[in-house]
């Protein structure tokens, strides 16, 4: 047998519920987020790679960076999702340790050697580029094709 609620007692059990379902949506948006990386701005920089992580939820490339004085910079970029970057032309196996790189990167806004990729340049000349996928579409705007990964 159902019972009739009173607007009032509606309120009172539909109020809380939408407040709960509103905590999830939150850290979501914040995990996907720009504001840690300058996106008015982009810095070229050259160096060597010395991982990349090909994975959920970012893709992820370590690439070391010699300064002017000879110091070593240890920096990491961000991507995509592998699913995403996919559509853009990147593969699972683009990237290696002891490739020379130059990377474009928006980057973070604290000033750590930390961005978000925009384009990868090889020594050969090859271009892997983050910001376009074969569609058009561009940042978040990715359309899954379901071409292959390797």
């Amino acid at each position: 047998m159902l019972r009739k609620l009173s607007v009032k007692s509606a309120i009172f059990v539909a109020a809380p519920a939408c407040l709960l379902a509103l905590t999830g949506i939150v850290p979501a948006f914040a995990h996907h987020s720009a504001f840690a990386f300058d996106t008015e701005r982009t810095l070229i920089v050259e160096g060597i790679v010395t991982e990349w992580f090909w994975a959920n939820p970012h893709c992820l490339v370590k690439f070391d960076v010699t300064t002017d004085n000879g110091d070593t910079v240890h920096w990491v970029a961000e991507t995509q999702a592998p699913a995403n970057m996919v559509d853009a032309g990147w593969r699972k196996n683009d990237l290696k340790p002891g490739d020379e790189v130059t990377v474009t990167v928006q980057p973070a806004r604290n000033g750590n050697p930390v961005g978000r990729i925009v384009r990868v340049e090889f020594a050969d000349g090859r271009i892997l580029d983050a910001t376009q996928d074969r569609s058009g579409a561009t940042g978040n705007e990715y359309h899954l094709s379901g071409a292959p990964t390797d």
